[in-house]
C-alpha cells in the first residue's frame, strides 16, 4: 500500500499488527490498550498498547535562555509512545519552532544582512524557509545522524492536509489582508524513508505542515509534525497499532482552555487547529466532496483500513483501524481489539476489576 492519501496517510504503509501475536495484551487473542495522560500538564491523553512506554510530554521555552521570545508564546509537545527504550517501534509527535526568514519582507531587507543563516533574531534561529517536503529529509537527518544505506521510499505532498489549515486560518488571512499584508501560506508534505541503524533496518514515516508567516512577520514554523518507525520486515505487522495510536490522542479541554487564556488569540488559533486535527480525516472527507474529487465513504474507509464504530457509553462515531473483527472499550477509553468471536474480556483475570462493551460497527 504505498499510496498517501490526505493528512498522515503517509503513515498507513508503517502501522499494524494481526490479534494473533497477542503482544501487549492480556489475552493471546487480544491487543489491549490503555488510555494514558501526557504526565506533565495532562494536556492530552492517548492510547498505549499495555506493556508499552512513554516519554516526554508538554515543555516551554524560556525566552531568556532563547535570547527571545519567537519560541515562547506557546507550549511545545515532544512525546513518544514506543514498544522498548529504543524505540524500534514508536510513535513520536514532534515540537513545532518559529524559524527566522527575512527574505520575503521587505520591511525587513535592510536588517536581513546582520542575521545571517544559523544566527538568531528574537529567539528564532534564522533558517531559509524550505518546502515542507526538503523539511522532512533535513529532520530525518537531523533525527538519525548515524543512518546508513538511506532510501527514499516515497515523498509527496499533501495539498489536502495544507487547505485544511487555509481554512482553519481564514479569518487570520482576512485580517491580515485589512492591514495589507500578505496571508500565511501552507505546505504540507509526507516522507518514507528506509535506513539501517544500529544493526538493524527501519522504516521511517514522517508528516509536516510549513506555515509560511514571512510577509506578514518574517518567520516561518513547523506544524502537526510526527515521526513513526518499525523494522522494515515488521512494518506491516505494526500498521494498525500504530494507526490506532496515533489517531487517539485526545486534548484535554481544561488545558486547552488555560492556554488560550494565557496566549490570547494565538493560542486560540492553536486550539482550533487542535480540534480540526482531530477530525483530519473527515475534514479531508468533505474536501473532497466538495472539489467533486471524491470516493463513496465506504471505498475510502476500505482504502485506508478504518471503520465507523459507535462507543456504546457515550453514543458517539468513534473512526478506528478495521484490521480487527472484534473491538471493545470502558467508560475510561481503554480498549481491547480480537479476532477471535469467543472472546470475552469480562471475567478474564487479567483484565477484570472493569466493564467492557463491544463497540458496533455504525449502521448505514
Amino acid at each position: 500500500m504505498g499510496k498517501l492519501l490526505g493528512c498522515f496517510a503517509i503513515l498507513l504503509v508503517l502501522t499494524g499488527i494481526p490479534c494473533s501475536s497477542g503482544a501487549g495484551g492480556g489475552d493471546a487473542r487480544a491487543m489491549v490498550f490503555h488510555r494514558v495522560a501526557e504526565p506533565r500538564e495532562n494536556a492530552f491523553t492517548v492510547l498505549v498498547p499495555q506493556g508499552w512506554k512513554t516519554e516526554g510530554g508538554i515543555f516551554h521555552v524560556d525566552p531568556l535562555a532563547a535570547n527571545g521570545p519567537g519560541n515562547s508564546l506557546e507550549p511545545k509537545c515532544d512525546f513518544t509512545v514506543k514498544k522498548d527504550d529504543r524505540g524500534s517501534v514508536h510513535v513520536r509527535w514532534l515540537p513545532g519552532y518559529n524559524y527566522a526568514d527575512m527574505s520575503g519582507n521587505p520591511r525587513f531587507a535592510y536588517g536581513a544582512a546582520f542575521f545571517p543563516p544559523g544566527s538568531s533574531y528574537q529567539g528564532m534561529v534564522v533558517r531559509p524557509m524550505p518546502d515542507a517536503l526538503s523539511f522532512l529529509r533535513d529532520l530525518f537527518r537531523t533525527l538519525h545522524p548515524e543512518a546508513s544505506s538511506v532510501a527514499e521510499v516515497e515523498g509527496k505532498s499533501l495539498p489536502e492536509l495544507a487547505g485544511i489549515f487555509r481554512r482553519i486560518n481564514g479569518p487570520v488571512n482576512g485580517m491580515l489582508a485589512g492591514l495589507g499584508l500578505p496571508a500565511m501560506g501552507f505546505d504540507a508534505a509526507g516522507l518514507v524513508v528506509d535506513y539501517s541503524e544500529g544493526g538493524g533496518r527501519f522504516r521511517q514515516a514522517l508528516v509536516t505542515v510549513v506555515q509560511d508567516s514571512r510577509g506578514s512577520a518574517a518567520m516561518w514554523s513547523n506544524l502537526c509534525t510526527i515521526a513513526m518507525g518499525a523494522p522494515v520486515e515488521e512494518s506491516d505487522r505494526w500498521k494498525p497499532v500504530l494507526e490506532i495510536v496515533r489517531q487517539s490522542l485526545q486534548f484535554n479541554p481544561r488545558w486547552v482552555a488555560r492556554v488560550a487564556q494565557a496566549a490570547g488569540e494565538r493560542a486560540a488559533i492553536v486550539r482550533e487547529t487542535m480540534e480540526h486535527i482531530q477530525k483530519v480525516d473527515q475534514e479531508i472527507w468533505d474536501n473532497r466532496r466538495k472539489t467533486q474529487d471524491r470516493i463513496a465513504e465506504d471505498s475510502y474507509l476500505a482504502l485506508t483500513g478504518q471503520e465507523d464504530y459507535v462507543n456504546p457509553y457515550t453514543g458517539e462515531t468513534e473512526r478506528d483501524s478495521s484490521a480487527y473483527r472484534y473491538r471493545w472499550t470502558t467508560a475510561g477509553g481503554d480498549r481491547i481489539y480480537s479476532d477471535e468471536e469467543s472472546f470475552n474480556p469480562n471475567g478474564n483475570p487479567g483484565l477484570s476489576g472493569v466493564e467492557w462493551k463491544k463497540t458496533p460497527v455504525r449502521e448505514r
